[in-house]
């Protein structure tokens, strides 16, 4: 018996199934990892923003978390933009860090002052997570009692795509939001949630 292999036409009919099959996977595929990237730097963002409020009321001191270019540099609070983030685009990296009296700048780190931790979302990749915040002075500050003293950061709108070209301020809900979107409102009072953006755009905390 004498075994025969494939025919052009079975090879032809084989790749062309494979590459509808392959066709159908891709937008699918690229949906996961967007979908898994803003989930991841939400739940991050989240977690430190309600970590930071913890840590005002257990400490008695204020704590703040700010926007940063260089999370591992020295602490330096920053809502200028780079080469490869916007001006309000958490995704540079945040710190957060404990004010010691007598200092009192909740806008800068300074010396005496205690740094908790250190995070960044994004080394500045062309395809990635984007944070926006809906003002250009990004911090967020928690009195001793846990509540939020916020100085210009209320909304944070979290998307990933193909970052555009850097601008100083971009406006909350100028970039996609919808599908995987997600939205971290944070009120006067400090508390915070997660939802899903309405018609491109999250809503006022």
């Amino acid at each position: 018996m004498h075994s025969r292999g494939f025919t052009l036409i079975e090879l032809l009919v084989v790749m062309t199934i494979s590459a509808i099959l392959i066709a159908a996977a891709v937008p699918a595929f690229q949906w996961t990892i967007a979908r898994n990237r803003i989930s991841d730097a939400t739940n991050t963002l989240l977690g430190h923003l309600e970590y930071a409020r913890m840590e005002s009321s257990r400490r008695g001191n204020a704590i703040v978390i700010c926007r940063t270019l260089d999370p591992n540099g020295g602490p330096a609070c920053s809502d200028a933009a780079s080469a490869t983030v916007d001006g309000n685009d958490w995704a540079s990296g945040w710190i957060v860090f404990e004010k010691v009296p007598p200092n009192a700048d909740n806008a800068n780190f300074e010396a005496n002052d205690r740094l908790i931790f250190r995070n960044q979302v994004s080394a500045g990749e062309n395809v990635r997570a984007m944070i926006h915040t809906n003002s250009g002075i990004e911090r967020v500050v928690f009195q001793p009692r846990g509540t939020g003293g916020m100085a210009g950061a209320k909304t944070f709108a979290i998307t990933y795509g193909t970052a555009p070209a850097p601008v100083a301020n971009r406006p909350l809900g100028a970039l996609p939001l919808t599908g995987a979107g997600r939205c971290i409102p944070v009120t006067g009072l400090g508390s915070m949630r997660v939802l899903r953006p309405g018609v491109d755009t999250c809503p006022a905390a």
